[in-house]
């Protein structure tokens, strides 16, 4: 654990020397950063899921029970996969930065399917009660990068995941986004001449 954080300071600290260089374009916007050899800004999937709702067995049959309310992503993976190698850094900008980005800013790991993700956003009970949904939620280190971004950085784990920001100022959000990106051990392509190399729809032919 402490090497990890003490690679999480040794990123952000060589990445604030050049500042707003790897930025997304967008407040809201996330990119994969590879920071081994030359630095890449990795665009992520921005996706808009579908919101469906499912009752319970119980709220079918006598009305009471929960109604859970999903997001679900088209395709059982992002178009944005990176090796499962190391630490995984992610840019994310903002409107600022100095608010905890651990308070609304979400990193998410998705149920994976074969033609969908998935994750929980809500539950509400019988009475109308409404509870946040049972997301698997992934903790990261996060530092202040540039004028109104952030650093996240997180210990790289197979699977498929999405960041979610929220409005710090707790305003009525806009639509959900997520901006997703995948992480599998063949997304390291290995030959005895070449580096790891990432697989990223706007760098393949």
């Amino acid at each position: 654990m402490k090497k990890y954080i003490l690679l999480s300071f040794f990123i952000a600290l060589g990445l604030f020397a050049s500042a707003q260089k790897f930025e997304p374009e967008w407040a809201g916007e996330v990119a994969v950063l590879k920071v081994d050899g030359d630095t890449l800004s990795i665009p992520t999937e921005k996706s808009i899921p579908q919101v469906k709702t499912s009752a319970s067995a119980g709220r079918l049959l006598v009305g009471i029970g929960n109604i859970r309310r999903k997001a679900v992503l088209k395709n059982g993976r992002a178009t944005t996969q990176i090796p499962q190698t190391g630490t995984i850094t992610l840019v994310v900008r903002c409107k600022d930065n100095e608010t905890d980005p651990t308070t609304f800013i979400q990193l998410v790991k998705f149920e994976e399917k074969k033609k969908e993700r998935k994750t929980e956003l809500a539950n509400v009970n019988w009475l109308g009660n409404v509870s946040e949904g049972n997301m698997e939620y992934i903790n990261f280190n996060g530092k202040k990068y540039g004028k109104s971004s952030y650093i996240l950085t997180f210990p790289a784990q197979e699977g498929e995941y999405g960041v979610r920001v929220l409005n710090p100022n707790d305003r009525d959000e806009k639509t959900t986004v997520f901006y997703c990106f995948g992480i599998h051990p063949e997304n390291c392509l290995k030959s005895e001449k070449s580096e790891p190399k990432y697989l990223d729809p706007m760098y393949e032919n």
